[in-house]
């Protein structure tokens, strides 16, 4: 009787229980606009159980009473419910676009309390071009940050400046990841796909708290970590077809035969017997298409991520390969990488993070100065009548060098080919050949490691230790055997050779930070310290006389072999070390009152190797304040009696900060470092002449060199209108860089002294603006939002040596006079040179102008090569002579501005980016001209000269004759070479769809996306040359040159992304 009712008992409760399951629906709404919400996530927290809202923001789950459900969508606060019982809810979410956070020095906050320059780059604005690193992303997305391409190879490294140059010697960025500071080649080792934002920190009163390594700038990135729930597997890869931006249109072989014709005529030269009948010789070899057939870049990456509360993770592999437009071009990467959470208690939680990295490559000589040691200018000025092979039995018999698989191989052809008087370029061909992995090759192995341990005894108390470090081996090796191409083009002595890299840094980083309320006033203090130490050791060996012959090549394995003769005249060895360490303390305050007014501050202490006792320590200040003035009583008042209602947020801040930078110093400058090399040493007694191979000091030591300081003033003003739907940031700012260092040629060197010492002689600033506007629509099945930046600076040298006529001159190539200058009160690197006032049409014009010489003796001022069709120039001072003080500012490398503008929109299941970038203003000195337009050396012409240059019949004409050379005016620096550099750009254009997801979710897919792109595909601009986006040829002084570069390319990309 009791067993049976006991049994019915439970029966009833466990009935009642089950009944307690509850059916929630409702629709997610946004509160600003009470529109519903797609695709949010609404999860039962605690469980796998979850589901999303339709285009409608409706949805639909079930759950158990008392259980909580939670809703979350990106760009809103996440909203949590508990629940009751069944019922249908209207579940209201805050627009999270101004509460999202950055991450700041040591730490993170809301955007909206910032009161310094900070930008945010976040992952599906990186992943929307196809690029090896994130430098690359970077590019037109944030307002101040400039992305300079001054090689396009396949893997070659981004050069980043942020609010202009920081120093005439540069300032290079510091790469933050994940707390771990990197040198800029590094950060190539992280996926793109691998980041979730990138935090650029523009200012100095932001990046003071970096100090002495913070002198161009940081950028933070943040990787991507798990987050609690079920395993999720993404799978992202893409596929693309290279091409090169632009063909230059040369002479064909009867248009170059037509030419030089004419220039030997002109000349009284011979004509060539090649010549005579120019219209047999047909189109004959375009060097282009045989130099440039196309690359191809490929991608694939593949995540898994999940946890719980105790524990998370993120765990990646990538694999990266992209082949140049020009041949044996390439880059490789190969990756891995975890980042692991654990959440030992509630007060204690540890972390790592881990990358291998092994990447590889082969690049092309580019920037010679002439087109024999430069492929990219031998394939424009490359003779069109000669024929890429000739029979394999012509002399001498030699190698095949034509790779297997290309078009041009045959086991019965050659290369070789005898130069024709019409050129001194070897067959470009055979060198890019030689260029194989055959012949040579470079890994680099890389382990990236950070690892930190948090405790947090209180709330309000965080202790936290980082540390990590960056192991990097290069090995390299090449091979350069005996071979025949022709007189110019040969190698009688084969060798191999051997050279070894390693670098090894290790950062450590203590924190402790408080972090209380009182009231209305809110306080974040941070206080730490940091310690840096980075050495590299690295040797190298190489042999000569292996024992090799004309088609007779070394086989591999007999390379690490005693291959050849043994002699210790053919073996040479080197090794080296070098080191540096830093040692710092840093502290911030971050004050809030009301949220209405906010300030920071914070200072730094660094001391580097780099520099002797004296000045090795600096002290680096960062301060700045922000008022949010939409939250003033005053102000609202004023919205209602205005109708200024539409303006939902607006805060001014502003600040100063002091950054450092030891990079120019170099390693031990101030004590000076010697090298064992070829320098002549004299030893004996007086007398004695004897000298002895030793080795000397690089430069003369100075123990009183110091750090450069950079100081940055920002002005700014936020706003949002619309329900913050707009939004415009305005920012004004002045740099300021004192104690440039600089090698003083007024303190002599000695013999047995490489150079004079290095000291802090000089100055410079920047001013500029950074505007940027933003506006979205989120609601309903069509969706959009645009955004743009436009940025503007300019620099001014202050001070060189204390000296107002020093001048620093730069850009020689080939023969032609310097084309820069530096000198105070101008920009650094501006280019100088004569002005072109027209074509002289007779000899007597050219006669007609003479000068006196100190003797009193009359003089021809322009030489005697000079005849009608060449150049005449302003004599500025009016002397009667053309010389260095007849030159003038003829351009600037630096644009008047430029702009990123995005697009994104999207329609049910497709979206559509499009991605421009705009430069306007600048200067380029094309240097190709030299031999496009002239016919140095016999080399090919552009094919507009036969009918714009200078002719007697043609006397209206801008360009000099197409005969002339070097010594008709051709080797002067002058505005000739200067075209406008202004261009805009499609850099991205891209079309994708998502498959519905009641059609992906059949093959068990959450999410799945195809997608084509076109990247760089259109370039608008009146520049003449490959590509008008160039950066630095040789440096600073020399910006916007364009030597035939390798410049980046134009791609067609298919991609699919894939989550399950």
């Amino acid at each position: 009787m009791y067993k049976n009712l006991l049994l019915f008992i439970a029966l009833f409760i466990s009935i009642n229980f089950i009944s307690q399951s509850a059916n929630i629906s409702g629709t997610i709404i946004d509160d600003a606009t009470g529109l519903g919400i797609p695709f949010a996530t609404i999860q039962v927290k605690g469980t796998d159980k979850g589901t999303t809202s339709d285009i409608d923001g409706k949805f639909s789950i079930e759950a158990e009473s008392n259980q909580t459900i939670i809703v979350k969508m990106v760009g809103y606060v996440a909203q949590e419910m508990l629940i009751e019982g069944s019922g249908n809810f209207d579940i209201n979410m805050k627009n999270e676009t101004l509460k999202e956070m950055v991450v700041v020095g040591y730490g993170s906050q809301e955007s909206e309390d910032v009161t310094g320059s900070i930008v945010q780059v976040e992952s599906k604005q990186i992943m929307q071009t196809a690029v090896a690193g994130a430098a690359d992303a970077l590019q037109g997305r944030a307002a101040g940050v400039e992305v300079v391409n001054s090689n396009g190879s396949p893997g070659s490294n981004t050069e980043v400046r942020i609010r202009g140059l920081g120093s005439i010697n540069g300032s290079p960025v510091l790469y933050v990841v994940d707390g771990m500071p990197l040198d800029g080649s590094a950060v190539n080792a992280i996926a793109p796909q691998d980041i979730a934002t990138i935090d650029v920190l523009k200012d100095a009163s932001a990046a003071a708290i970096y100090g002495a390594r913070a002198a161009g700038g940081v950028i933070l990135i943040t990787t991507k970590r798990g987050q609690n729930g079920k395993p999720k597997v993404t799978f992202d890869s893409y596929y693309g077809v290279q091409s090169l931006i632009k063909k230059m249109d040369m002479m064909n072989a009867v248009q170059n035969a037509t030419a030089f014709n004419y220039s030997d005529s002109v000349r009284g030269e011979t004509p060539d017997a090649d010549f005579s009948d120019p219209a047999s010789l047909g189109t004959g070899t375009d060097w282009q298409d045989l130099l440039f057939p196309g690359g191809a870049i490929y991608n694939a990456h593949l995540n898994i991520s999940g946890g719980s509360e105790k524990a998370t993770y993120s765990i990646s592999l990538d694999y990266f390969d992209e082949k140049g437009v020009v041949p044996s071009t390439f880059y490789k990467r190969y990756s891995f990488r975890n980042n692991l959470d654990f959440q030992l208690s509630d007060k204690i939680k540890v972390g790592t993070s881990m990358n291998l990295v092994r990447d590889g490559g082969k690049g092309t000589s580019f920037n010679g100065d002439r087109p024999e040691n430069s492929i990219l200018l031998a394939a424009m000025s490359m003779d069109p009548t000669i024929t890429p092979t000739t029979p394999y039995t012509t002399f001498p018999d030699t190698l095949t060098l034509v790779p297997e698989d290309h078009e041009f191989f045959s086991p019965n052809d050659s290369l070789a080919w005898m130069n024709t008087p019409r050129g001194n370029t070897g067959n470009p061909l055979a060198a890019l050949y030689r260029n194989g992995t055959k012949y040579g090759m470079t890994w680099t192995d890389k382990l990236l490691t950070n690892n930190y341990l948090e405790y947090k005894p209180f709330e309000w108390l965080t202790l936290k230790s980082l540390i990590g470090c960056d192991y990097s081996v290069q090995n390299g090796w090449y091979y350069n055997p005996i071979f025949y191409i022709d007189a110019t083009d040969k190698n009688d002595i084969d060798g191999f050779g051997n050279n070894y890299n390693k670098w090894f840094s290790w950062n450590w980083e203590n924190t402790i930070q408080i972090d209380k309320t009182f009231g209305a006033h809110s306080i974040t203090l941070l206080g730490g310290t940091s310690a840096y130490d980075w050495d590299n050791r690295n040797y190298g060996f190489s042999k000569t006389y292996l024992g090799g012959s004309v088609n007779n090549e070394i086989t591999s394995n007999m390379l690490l072999s005693n291959t050849g003769t043994i002699n210790n005249a053919y073996n040479e060895g080197y090794s080296g070390f070098m080191y540096r360490r830093f040692a710092s303390t840093f502290g911030r305050l971050n004050y809030e009152y009301k949220d209405r007014y906010f300030l920071t501050a914070t200072i730094r202490r660094d001391g580097s190797s780099r520099f002797g006792s004296a000045e090795k320590f600096g002290v680096f200040p960062g301060f700045s304040a922000g008022w949010k003035i939409h939250n003033e009583e005053f102000f609202k008042n004023f919205q209602e009696s205005s109708s200024l209602d539409f303006i939902s947020f607006l805060k001014f801040r502003g600040g100063y900060g002091q950054i450092g930078n030891s990079e120019p110093a170099g390693d031990f400058a101030y004590k000076g470092i010697t090298s064992i090399n070829s320098s002549a040493v004299i030893f004996g007694p007086d007398g004695t002449q004897t000298q002895i191979a030793g080795s000397t000091v690089d430069f003369v030591p100075n123990p009183y060199l110091r750090w450069e300081t950079i100081g940055m003033t920002n002005l700014a003003l936020d706003a949002g209108l619309f329900k913050n739907k707009l939004w415009i940031t305005a920012e004004y700012y002045i740099k300021t860089t004192t104690d440039m260092i600089m090698g003083n040629p007024n303190i002599l060197s000695a013999w047995g002294v490489g150079g004079a010492a290095n000291t802090n002689i000089g100055s410079m600033e920047n001013r500029g603006i950074d505007f940027s506007l933003s506006y979205q629509k989120m609601e309903g099945e069509f969706n959009y939002s645009i955004s743009t930046n436009i940025s503007r600076v300019s620099n001014k040298i202050i001070k060189l040596l204390g000296d107002p006529n020093y001048v620093i001159q730069g850009g020689s190539f080939h023969a032609m006079e310097y084309y820069t200058r530096t000198i105070i009160g101008s920009q650094v690197g501006d280019f100088w040179g004569y002005q072109v006032d027209g074509i002289f049409q007779s000899q007597d014009e050219v006669d007609a102008l003479t000068y006196s010489d100190d003797n009193g003796q009359t003089q021809l001022t322009y030489g005697p090569t000079v005849g009608p069709g060449d150049y005449r120039f302003v004599d500025q001072n009016e002397d009667g002579q053309i010389n260095e003080e007849d030159k003038v500012k003829i351009g600037s490398p630096y644009p008047d501005f430029t702009m990123g503008f995005t697009g994104d929109l999207s329609y049910k299941g497709f979206d559509l980016n499009i991605f421009l970038y705009w430069n306007y203003g600048n200067e380029i000195f094309n240097t190709v001209k030299v031999f496009t337009e002239t016919p140095y050396e016999q080399t090919n012409m552009s094919s507009y000269m036969l009918t714009d240059a200078w002719r007697p019949d043609n006397t209206n004409a801008t360009i000099a004759q197409l005969g002339g050379d070097r010594q008709n005016n051709y080797s002067r620096a002058s505005d000739a070479y200067i075209e406008d550099g202004s261009f805009l750009r499609f850099k991205n254009i891209s079309l994708g769809y998502t498959i519905p997801e009641n059609l992906s979710r059949k093959a068990n897919i959450e999410k799945l996306r195809f997608y084509v792109a076109l990247q760089n595909y259109f370039t608008i601009s009146k520049y003449s040359g490959r590509d008008p986006e160039l950066g630095s040829t040789w440096g600073v002084f020399v910006q916007k040159a364009d030597l035939g570069n390798y410049t980046i390319p134009k791609t067609l990309n298919f991609g699919i992304n894939a989550t399950f």
